[in-house]
């Protein structure tokens, strides 16, 4: 991973702002910078050091999983006591915060509690976190080929009468089985009626014969994810089902071509999923984004959405996700993970 170029383009913006440091207590953040995985705390960075204040629960975790990162120098770590994370703050002048993170009520206690000048800044690293590395890459396609596995592995089980909740707790199984450290969410498994619920929560619901069958999981790998939705059918579907089926793959098959053009923003790829949709009629029945960013967060930039202005440039992870859900009766959602 590059640690170090990650901490010195962050060093350069705190130059940038005029502050003297700056802090997160974003654990994929915490992970970004310095490999430590799922650690609560606060991590400071200044011109020449790195600090991360700790509770208890965490402290030796941390200690003992630093010594595995050689590539991270200057790195101190401290057990979060009462008051010593706000006394060591006021070393500094002028302390900078993203204000993605604190909110207004955690501002004013901080702010009562040292002298030292809080100064929001924009999130920095969640745009870093956009373009991602050699490592970064080969660790989301592992994560991919391990939800592809899974998936297919899956398919055994689509058979009339089979419960919803039986297939997630096979997803799950399976995916540690094939090699993830967990899930990177909760697997969604929706049939008939609940596949026209985007976010529908699996529950004790049997699948019938003629419908449709959404199946959303993606697998973390070393602290990576990855993102796959399929919509599959139990027997013989009608031919409304198979008409939108067809439209939602030609979409998405659209769109990944469009991706593979220069000088591209998220609204414009969200655009071209529209456009293709008002052919049919069934642009309102498109009720969520086409896609996000993936990588240390299931989801996070760049965003495919009509207020997605961020451009889409080269080493940018994303799903192409398009789907079309009906009311009362299916949906149908397809999701892959495009590598630009």
């Amino acid at each position: 991973m590059e640690f170090k170029k990650r901490i010195e383009k962050l060093r350069q913006f705190i130059i940038n702002k005029k502050i003297d440091s700056l802090f997160t207590k974003n654990q994929s953040h915490i992970f970004y910078l310095t490999g430590l995985l799922e650690i609560e705390g606060f991590l400071i960075i200044d011109i020449e050091n790195l600090y991360l204040f700790v509770p208890s629960l965490y402290l030796q975790e941390a200690l003992d999983n630093l010594g595995y990162n050689k590539n991270i120098k200057n790195l101190y770590i401290e057990e979060i006591k009462k008051g010593n994370f706000q006394k060591f703050l006021s070393r500094y002048k002028k302390v900078g915060f993203l204000e993605t993170e604190i909110s207004y009520q955690s501002f004013k206690t901080l702010k009562n509690q040292i002298k030292t000048k809080l100064i929001g800044v924009d999130d920095i690293i969640l745009n870093m976190r956009m373009r991602k590395d050699k490592e970064e890459i080969k660790l989301i396609k592992k994560a991919d080929e391990i939800s592809k596995k899974t998936m297919k592995k899956i398919t055994e089980m689509i058979k009339e009468g089979v419960n919803e909740l039986d297939i997630v707790a096979e997803i799950k199984y399976q995916l540690i089985k094939n090699g993830a450290r967990k899930e990177s969410f909760e697997p969604i498994v929706a049939s008939g009626i609940n596949s026209s619920y985007p976010h529908h929560k699996s529950k004790n619901k049997k699948i019938k014969s003629g419908e449709v069958i959404i199946i959303d999981m993606g697998a973390d790998f070393c602290g990576y994810k990855s993102d796959l939705t399929e919509s599959f059918f139990c027997g013989k579907v009608n031919d409304e089902i198979k008409k939108i089926y067809k439209i939602v793959e030609e979409t998405k098959k659209i769109c990944f071509e469009y991706c593979r053009n220069e000088n591209l923003t998220g609204k414009d790829i969200y655009k071209k999923a529209i456009e293709n949709f008002k052919k049919y009629n069934l642009e309102k029945f498109f009720v969520h984004g086409l896609g996000h960013g993936i990588g240390i967060d299931v989801h996070e930039k760049p965003y495919l959405n009509k207020k997605g202005n961020d451009k889409i440039e080269k080493k940018f992870v994303f799903t192409i996700e398009p789907g079309i859900y009906l009311p009362g009766k299916f949906g149908v959602r397809l999701e892959s993970m495009f590598f630009k």
